[in-house]
C-alpha cells in the first residue's frame, strides 16, 4: 500500500494503523471480562463489598472497551474521508473516478461518504451498541431450510456491523488506489 504522493500516503498508513486498532478493540470486546476480572462462573458469591467491587471491576472494564472501539471506528472514518479530500486535491485528473467512488457507489445501501458524515453531523445515524445480526447464511438441503444466524454485541451503523463495514472501506479503497494511483504515474 504505497503511492507517490506524501501526503495521501501519510493518511493511508494512519488508516492501516485505525484499522488495526479497530479489529484489534473488536477482539478486546469479545474477550470474557468476567473471567479476566477473576470472576468464577461455576462459583457462588456472597452478597458483600468484595463481591460488588469484583462485578464493579468486569462492568468498567466492558465499558472501557466499547468506549475504545467506538473510538477507533470513528477515527478511521474520519481518516477514511479525509483521503479523499486528499486526493482530489492531489490528482484533479481523477476527479470523477475519485467521487464516484466515495459518493456515488454505495456500500450496504450506503455511500461510502455517508457513514463519515453522519458519525460527524448527525446524532441520530450515531453508532449504536448493543446485541444483533452480523452475518446470516441460508443452507438449503433436499426438503429443508437451514438458516444460521450470527449475533454479537458490537457497534453498529444503521443496522450494520461497524468493524465489518470499517474493513470493506479499508480494502476497497487500497483496490481502489491500487488500480487507479499506481507507481508508475
Amino acid at each position: 500500500m504505497m503511492i507517490k504522493n506524501k501526503k495521501v500516503d501519510l493518511r493511508l498508513k494512519t488508516l492501516k494503523h485505525n484499522i488495526d486498532a479497530v479489529n484489534e478493540c473488536n477482539n478486546d470486546t469479545l474477550k470474557d471480562t468476567v473471567l479476566e476480572c477473576g470472576i468464577g462462573y461455576h462459583k457462588k458469591y456472597p452478597y458483600n463489598e468484595e463481591t460488588i467491587n469484583l462485578f464493579n471491576k468486569h462492568e468498567a472494564l466492558q465499558k472501557h472497551r466499547e468506549e475504545k472501539l467506538f473510538s477507533s471506528i470513528l477515527n478511521f472514518t474520519q481518516t477514511f474521508y479525509s483521503i479523499k479530500e486528499y486526493l482530489v486535491k492531489e490528482y484533479p485528473s481523477k476527479e470523477v473516478i475519485i467521487e464516484n467512488f466515495f459518493s456515488n457507489e454505495k456500500v450496504k445501501m450506503k455511500s461510502r461518504k455517508e457513514i463519515s458524515n453522519d458519525l460527524k453531523h448527525n446524532p441520530e445515524k450515531d453508532l449504536k451498541f448493543g446485541i444483533g445480526e452480523v452475518s446470516r447464511e441460508i443452507i438449503l438441503e433436499p426438503k429443508k431450510r437451514i438458516e444460521k444466524i450470527n449475533m454479537r454485541k458490537t457497534w453498529f451503523y444503521s443496522g450494520i456491523d461497524a468493524v465489518e463495514y470499517c474493513n470493506i472501506l479499508f480494502r476497497e479503497l487500497l483496490e481502489l488506489i491500487e488500480i487507479n494511483f499506481n507507481e508508475s504515474e
